[in-house]
């Protein structure tokens, strides 16, 4: 008689409706990495997933050199997740001996004890041991050469020569870049906060991309160019533009229309072809394991934790030499970070403020009007944000906004406001504007966004609520930074943006918002 799989490798009895949204806080983890469903892949058991499409044949698995440890039960995975340009047999580049590239190496931490979600993206330009190929050569070689194998070999090594201690990886998953834009195509796309214009043109030599400041809907294409752009700053830059739209991916909405088992497994069906896998990832145990995984995280709202390489430095002429270096000591207390910080804090419910509450506000916000550019590192800016003003608020049908200080020695990027339209999940449009400013630095901008859409995705959930001089504003954190500050009226809905290293302190995100002003006022 045929035996079933041991009950404790089973997955867990649960609905249909519950364990689709299981997927919900790991779902677009793998969408924004480059293996959109990729989660998904442990609902292939029996009858769940469709065969392939005729002509569409599914991905083989990984080679067998990519060896993964098994997680301990009950204890935290850690994914490497590999984008790559990866092409058929029958591809013209194949065909022509071309070697595939790998563009984006992300390690993601799925830790149920901590009730956390930690990414880390690897620069490509990384300078590494490559084990049996070469010293001090860029990481994305190994990719090159030797494929996910041996990228997983070189990870491993470069974090346990730094550490002292074993660097366990669960699982990988490799997609190419067409798979990476079918599944951010079948959510509809994923609504991201860009912190400014990117624009290279066809023709140019470069990837061309054309995507405008200001929250959005970006899809395929347009996702994939702008989490590959790196033109005019850095791979650093790139890596954080790549977990940005991570967690803002984790958190989208039309994730939520996978409401069954059947429809994450027709997902599954249409992807097969994008995506491979190790050889251990499909068994009955891994797939119990990481569906309880996901379950827990999704069940207690799990926040993703963006974790940066720290120190890390160019060469010393980067025009020649486009490496990367970190040190040990660098290296040990990223580690560090990505294994064990811990998440945001929870929201906290504050009161409704009072008569005698607003009253005392009043009296406090025209007593630390005076006081708000002593903030270290902000500046008096109410004339510049008037000549924004006065471009701009002619033009909206709800109340323009603009900061009266800024950091020191920033300016505006671009002569005017980017006034647009931006349509919800249900297609509705509202009115929106966009305030970019430079810091002077390649890749350091940070923004403010107003609009009519009163509940977009990039709200909900704030880790704290406070009231500060009679603005009750949502504060969002990623670990200790805080990346977005927002606040309501009436009419419209308005938030300050962090720049994407998050270089702005509590402080000033605190008092740029505190000093959000209108025209005469």
């Amino acid at each position: 008689m045929r035996r079933g799989p041991k009950r404790q490798d089973r997955p867990p009895r649960v609905g249909a409706a519950v364990l689709a949204k299981a997927l919900l806080g790991v779902f677009l983890i793998f969408a924004s990495t480059g293996a959109g469903v990729a989660v998904a892949g442990y609902l292939m058991i029996d009858n769940i997933v469709p065969p392939p499409k005729p002509g569409e044949p599914e991905a083989p698995p990984l080679p067998e050199d990519v060896v993964v440890e098994p997680p301990e039960p009950g204890g935290p995975r850690t994914i490497m997740v590999l984008g790559s340009d990866r092409r058929s047999k029958r591809s013209t580049d194949a065909q022509l001996g071309q070697k595939p590239h790998s563009d984006t190496i992300v390690l993601i931490r799925l830790d149920p004890k901590r009730n956390r979600i930690a990414v880390l993206s690897l620069p490509r330009d990384l300078a590494v041991t490559i084990p049996g190929y070469a010293d001090g050569v860029k990481i994305n070689e190994a990719y090159t050469e030797g494929g996910p194998g041996l990228t997983l070999k070189t990870v491993k090594h470069l974090f346990e020569s730094s550490t002292s201690h074993t660097f366990p990886i669960n699982s990988v998953i490799d997609v190419n870049f067409l798979g990476f834009q079918e599944a951010v195509n079948h959510v509809k796309g994923v609504y991201v906060d860009v912190d400014r214009k990117y624009y290279v043109p066809e023709g140019s030599g470069f990837a061309a991309i054309d995507v405008p400041a200001g929250y959005q809907r970006l899809v395929g294409s347009d996702a994939l160019a702008y989490v590959r752009f790196r033109h005019n700053d850095s791979d650093l830059y790139r890596n954080v533009r790549q977990q940005d739209f991570l967690r803002q991916a984790s958190g989208q909405r039309s994730v939520r229309e996978l409401r069954s088992l059947d429809d994450a497994g027709e997902l599954l069906g249409e992807f097969q072809q994008y995506f491979r896998f190790d050889r251990k990832f499909k068994t009955t145990k891994n797939i119990a394991g990481l569906l309880k995984t996901g379950l827990y995280l999704a069940l207690n709202k799990a926040p993703v934790n963006q974790i940066q390489f720290r120190g890390v430095t160019e060469s010393e002429n980067p025009t020649v030499d486009t490496r990367l270096y970190a040190s040990a000591g660098q290296l040990r207390q990223t580690v560090r970070e990505f294994m064990n910080a811990r998440a945001s804090s929870k929201p906290v419910q504050t009161a409704e403020p009072t008569a005698e509450d607003e009253e005392s506000a009043r009296i406090r916000k025209k007593r630390n009007r005076n006081r708000q550019a002593d903030v270290a590192g902000l500046e008096e800016s109410r004339a510049q944000g008037v000549d924004q003003a006065v471009l701009a608020d002619p033009k909206l049908k709800f109340p323009f906004y603009f900061p009266t200080l800024r950091t020191s020695g920033a300016g505006y990027a671009g002569t005017k406001p980017r006034i647009y339209d931006i349509r919800d999940e249900q297609g509705k449009k509202h009115e929106a504007y966009r305030l970019v400013l430079s810091k002077g630095l390649a890749g350091e901008y940070y923004g403010v966004q107003g609009t009519t859409w009163k509940d977009p995705p990039i709200l909900d959930s704030p880790d704290q609520v406070r009231t500060i001089n009679g603005r009750k504003l949502r504060l969002y954190h990623d670990g200790r930074r805080l990346r977005l500050v927002a606040w309501k009226t009436r009419r419209a809905v308005y938030w300050v943006s962090n720049t994407l290293s998050q270089s702005l302190n509590r402080r000033q995100m605190l008092a740029i918002a505190d000093s959000l002003r209108r025209l005469k006022q």
